[in-house]
């Protein structure tokens, strides 16, 4: 009797922190989004990204903002959209520089 009880125990407690971790909402550091633009970024001349601090990523995907620096001195601020696969597109918010839009997240 006791062992059932501690195995019924031991499964509401998994299921309730299975339920938890699926309650919780995924973000995105823009640390590391920021890193990523760059580096698909720098052949066109940016040399510098800083992206929103915290990108929440919701079923549809995410959008997010970033202000970009160019090797010229200019800078822009880009709007980004995230689809849930990855692909990227931008568009340009503020700013003379221009971002091509990719539906290669990684740029292949």
């Amino acid at each position: 009797m006791v062992k059932t009880v501690a195995i019924l125990a031991f499964i509401g407690a998994a299921g309730a922190g299975a339920v938890g971790l699926a309650m919780k909402k995924t973000v995105i550091s823009g640390k590391v989004m920021a890193a990523d633009l760059l580096g698909q970024l720098e052949k066109n001349g940016i040399t510098e990204v800083d992206c929103d601090p915290a990108i929440p990523v919701g079923s549809e995907g995410a959008v997010f903002t970033c202000k970009v620096h160019a090797s010229d001195g200019s800078s822009a601020n880009i709007a980004y959209t995230m689809s849930r696969a990855g692909a990227l597109s931008a568009k340009l918010i503020k700013g003379p520089v221009e971002v091509p839009s990719t539906s290669d997240p990684w740029s292949n």
